[in-house]
């Protein structure tokens, strides 16, 4: 058994006392006091606005390209070594007039001066050919004539038959004569023109080794360098008629039908700033089957200095423009499935079910379910039900 002393028990009953007096001085508050307004009785501070006509559009977003509408690829129409190049990138040029690029002019000038030779050999010998076909030509008349008389002489006996078979062979002789020089003139001839062909082939080719500008505009590109071996088809320079620009993009192929150039109009957004309105000028006439994409272009009017070919743009089509009743897209909820905005009247929010249309700009169009100028609820819509209090800023 376990002995406790004096002094233990003493100490251990002043502990008792001090622990009672102390949960006994502790005061519990009123619950009445404690209690406060339950949150569904605050009215919920909200902000709202009035509906209002707005105009909107069924319309589509794209990025495109702004390119020239008139350019050329200028490229070499002959074989050879680039022997000058006249123009750089960025000068401007003027068609049928501005000298562009040269190559190995001084061969094909040698062949010209050969083939002007060659002619005048050609014509020479043409002109000899028919002196001589003329000279011929008399001497069977001559033979012809002499014919003639000994035919005569000899029906009437007066030469005898060798000196008549004599006639008549010098005339089948002249005869035979004529028919080679006329040989002769005919090859001449097609020597002058063959050699009239190679005069025009060596002209063409020498006025082919040096280029001009086939339309007026800008250089925007130069692709080879003097001294460097060229070959037909080979582009040498790019002008851009920068004064004739046009925006072209790709849309989907479910737009195709929805296009229609000359008519469907778009606005144009050039960086930071609105580059006005134009319109549709080309569709292509086929999709890409494996994109299902189809492009568009639009010929720019009036879009100043912001219209540089190459520069990325942003093209908005619009189908279809009107006016409608319009709350901000942010007051339509979805509740229960269904598209709702709660308005507020009399300090109390009212959910509306509405049917939408069009959306632009944070705008939604309103179909039906909502009359002009109720007060629609703007902030704080996501925390209401219908009937609860509200107080409006």
């Amino acid at each position: 058994m376990k002995t406790y002393t004096p002094s233990f028990i003493l100490l251990t009953m002043a502990l008792a006392v001090g622990l009672t007096a102390t949960g006994c001085g502790r005061k519990t508050p009123k619950p009445e006091a404690a209690k406060e307004k339950a949150p569904e009785e605050l009215a919920l501070i909200i902000r709202a606005m009035p509906a209002d006509w707005r105009n909107f559009e069924r319309r589509l977003s794209v990025q495109g390209t702004l390119e020239s509408k008139v350019f050329a690829h200028v490229a070499a129409r002959t074989d050879g070594n680039l022997d000058t190049l006249w123009v750089d990138r960025g000068d401007a040029v003027v068609a049928g007039e501005t000298p562009l690029f040269q190559i190995d002019p001084i061969s094909r000038q040698n062949a010209l001066t050969i083939a002007q030779q060659n002619l005048a050999v050609a014509q020479a010998s043409l002109k000899v050919a028919k002196a001589s076909s003329d000279k011929i030509k008399a001497e069977a008349r001559k033979a012809q004539l002499d014919f003639e008389r000994y035919e005569r002489l000899h029906q009437e006996g007066n030469i005898s038959p060798s000196e008549f078979e004599s006639a008549d062979v010098a005339r089948a002789q002249a005869e035979a004569g004529i028919a080679v020089a006329k040989a002769q003139v005919d090859l001449a001839e097609r020597q002058v023109k063959q050699a009239e062909a190679n005069l025009a082939i060596a002209e063409k080719n020498l006025a082919d080794a040096k280029v001009v500008a086939p339309i007026s505009g800008q250089v925007s590109a130069r692709l080879a360098e003097p001294g460097e071996q060229m070959f037909v088809g080979k582009v040498v320079l790019r002008i851009d008629d920068t004064s004739q620009v046009e925006a072209a993009a790709f849309l989907p192929a479910q737009y195709y039908g929805e296009v229609e150039p000359g008519q469907t109009k778009f606005r144009l957004q050039i960086g930071n700033q609105d580059a006005g309105m134009h319109t549709v000028t080309y569709r292509s006439p086929t999709i890409n089957p494996t994109l299902r994409t189809f492009e568009i272009k639009g010929r720019l009017q009036n879009a100043g200095e912001l219209a540089v070919p190459g520069q990325m743009a942003d093209l908005t089509l619009v189908f279809e423009s009107r006016e409608g009743l319009g709350v901000p897209s942010a007051a339509v909820l979805v509740r229960g499935g269904r598209p709702v905005v709660f308005v507020a009247r009399d300090g109390v929010a009212a959910a509306r079910e509405i049917e939408t249309g069009l959306q632009n700009d944070g705008w939604t169009e309103i179909l039906s379910g909502l009359e002009p100028g109720e007060p629609v609820v703007t902030e704080g819509q996501t925390q209401l039900h219908d009937g609860m209090a509200v107080d409006v800023l």
